[in-house]
């Protein structure tokens, strides 16, 4: 009886140890990032030329067609970009990590720890996002801020807008991760990653609201995961509402399980292709 009794403990105790394993390894990749943080501001050149652009060409826009275009206002417009260019621009690129380790046989250094390693690989992925989303975010909301002003906000949907921070960066981490996993077979996977990447650009909302799509392409968008990783978060952001929210988190739990479910299975492959290669 009392053995039985402890099995449901100690089992909650090693899950605890392994889920303080992977947030040791998230800590230490925000400390990283809070290290470098002038190369971090240095970085946010790009993006306020980049806003400093659209809102140029959307004063330009607004002026000929009105003051509200598919919903969105001028500023509600330049927030949305702040937002979709915050999230793709905090992205680190762990294709190029895995690509290397693959490469120059890290991999079985990486084997040989006493933890997952693709789950070593995100926990270090969403640190250092962690770190440059916020940056991007004050940078981009200060020059949103000076140019066309503030947007209403709801601070009491802040708590569920952070909750999507791990959910969309999970998202784009195993879609990407599959690219760099993909050098088990590929010499360079930069092509491979462009591809998916530029794909996800478009198809993601990152430049405008995928309802300024044609009808053709939203219609195709629906089907595709790209606008849960990129656009949906930044509309939601723009304009809040709790079904809009629950329904893109449930879009966002499909796609992640079918993600993880590709990128184990191109990670086990690659593996059992190196043990049988003798690597």
């Amino acid at each position: 009886m009392s053995g039985r009794s402890t099995k449901p403990g100690g089992s909650l105790r090693r899950v605890g140890r392994r889920v303080m394993k992977y947030a040791e390894v998230g800590r230490i990749a925000v400390r990283s990032g809070w290290a470098y943080l002038w190369n971090q501001l240095l970085a946010t050149l790009f993006l306020v030329v980049v806003l400093y652009v659209f809102v140029q060409l959307w004063r330009t826009t607004f002026a000929a067609e009105g003051p509200v275009i598919d919903g969105y206002t001028l500023p509600e417009m330049i927030w949305y970009l702040v937002a979709t260019e915050a999230i793709i621009l905090s992205l680190p690129r762990v294709h190029a990590v895995l690509e290397q380790e693959v490469k120059d046989g890290d991999l079985a250094l990486r084997l040989s720890k006493p933890h997952s390693y693709l789950g070593f690989h995100y926990a270090s992925f969403l640190g250092e996002a962690l770190v440059k989303l916020a940056v991007m975010l004050l940078v981009g909301g200060a020059t949103a801020y000076l140019t066309v002003g503030p947007i209403p906000f709801r601070w009491e949907t802040a708590p569920l807008l952070l909750l999507l921070y791990p959910t969309t960066h999970a998202l784009n981490f195993f879609y990407v991760a599959t690219a760099g996993l993909l050098a088990f077979w590929a010499e360079d996977v930069l092509g491979i990653y462009l591809l998916l990447d530029r794909l996800k650009w478009i198809l993601g909302g990152m430049l405008i609201p995928v309802g300024l799509y044609p009808e053709a392409v939203r219609r195709l968008v629906r089907w595709l995961p790209f606008r849960h990783m990129i656009g949906g978060p930044a509309e939601l952001f723009v304009h809040f509402s709790w079904d809009g929210a629950a329904a893109l988190l449930r879009q966002q739990a499909l796609w992640l399980v079918v993600f993880v479910v590709i990128c184990v299975g191109i990670y086990r492959l690659g593996v059992r292709r190196v043990d049988l290669n003798g690597g």
